[in-house]
C-alpha cells in the first residue's frame, strides 16, 4: 500500500464518518430556521393556547354559574 492509500484509509474513512454523524445531527438546524423559541428572541410564531377541558373555561360575560369546574384535591375539574 502507498502512503496516500495507507492516509485515506486511516484517516478519510474515519473523517467521512464523523462527517456524516454531524451532519445527521446538525444537518437540519444548519439548513433552515430552528421551529422553536430561544430566550431572547422576538416571538414570531402564532399564539398557541392550551386549554384541556375548554368547556370548563368561564367566558366574560357568561355569569356566574356557568361553569362546570369544581376542583378539589381528586383532580376532577
Amino acid at each position: 500500500m502507498t502512503v496516500v492509500q495507507t492516509v485515506l484509509v486511516f484517516v478519510g474513512i474515519p473523517a467521512g464518518i464523523i462527517a456524516l454523524l454531524f451532519l445527521a445531527v446538525y444537518g437540519r438546524s444548519l439548513v433552515g430556521q430552528p421551529n422553536r423559541y430561544r430566550p431572547g428572541r422576538p416571538w414570531t410564531f402564532a399564539p398557541s393556547w392550551y386549554v384541556p377541558h375548554p368547556e370548563a373555561v368561564v367566558r366574560p360575560g357568561g355569569g356566574a354559574g356557568s361553569t362546570t369546574a369544581v376542583g378539589g384535591a381528586s383532580g376532577e375539574w
